[in-house]
């Protein structure tokens, strides 16, 4: 049975707040492939011009902001990237360098949108640093169709704490179920996942941080998923958070589906 207190802090996080999620980036090789896989699948809409990017486009459900997409000249695959809010970009940067984490891009500034950075953490895993202006993340969130939370997949769990508590100021929860899930923990409240690299888990896939959206159905939405270009890389499955399949779009970027239990 779940813990009722842990699951009540999972679904309490301010998207808004210092060190907690803020938004969500798909990088794509092919934009006309990405909007139309992900209008049909979660019934997004998009508008041209995110951040003052002609070419980047953000997507929208029911009008609220839910997700960006960009054409990224010369990718192979795409790949979806969660960004974290922060106060000020380049000191967040300088703490990255600082406690053993790279810099891949930035900071810079998206126009009146606020600015942004790539970074990766000790193990080489990469996200997002967001620096709000004007845009200030989410619109919408926790709604079928728009982001969950994100989940860190990771070979080292102490490394992992160490690094997230120096740079956001990070906890860790008590592991629980199965896989030994634990909550990242912000404030007393959950604001992510930590997940130990499953034994399923190819030892070629590096650790990576997962970005979840909620849907009604995990196994329809996967099946549709599948029937508009996608591979099922995991199907439809219980877990401790509700019912999940992992799927890789059509231009290969990893995302999961979550029908969560409450």
């Amino acid at each position: 049975m779940v813990d009722k207190q842990r699951e009540e802090k999972a679904v309490d996080i301010d998207f808004h707040e210092d060190g907690a999620p803020a938004w969500v980036e798909l990088s794509t090789p092919d934009a006309e492939v990405s909007t139309r896989f992900y209008g049909q699948l979660f019934g997004w809409t998009f508008a041209d011009g995110f951040g003052g990017q002609p070419r980047s486009r953000s997507a929208e459900l029911g009008g609220r902001p839910a997700a960006a997409v960009t054409p990224t000249a010369g990718a192979q695959r795409g790949s979806w990237t969660t960004f974290v809010n922060v106060t000020d970009v380049a000191k967040a940067v300088a703490k990255i360098a600082e406690v053993g984490g790279s810099v891949l891009s930035g900071p810079r500034s998206l126009g009146t949108a606020g600015r942004s950075a790539e970074v990766a953490d000790h193990a080489g895993t990469r996200f997002g640093l967001w620096e709000a202006g004007e845009h200030h993340g989410f619109g919408v969130a926790g709604e079928p169709g728009a982001f969950h939370g994100g989940e860190l997949i990771t070979d080292d769990v102490d490394a992992s704490s160490a690094f997230y508590g120096q740079v956001f100021g990070w906890t860790l929860g008590e592991p629980y179920g199965p896989l030994n899930r634990r909550d990242w923990q912000l404030g007393g409240r959950s604001v992510s996942v930590l997940l130990p690299r499953p034994p399923a888990m190819p030892a070629e896939i590096p650790p990576y941080w997962d970005a979840y959206f909620t849907v009604a159905d995990a196994a329809r939405t996967a099946d549709a998923a599948v029937r508009l270009g996608a591979t099922a890389l995991m199907p439809a499955t219980a877990t401790e958070h509700g019912v999940i399949a992992v799927l890789s779009d059509p231009t290969g970027a990893v995302f999961t589906v979550l029908a969560p239990t409450h």
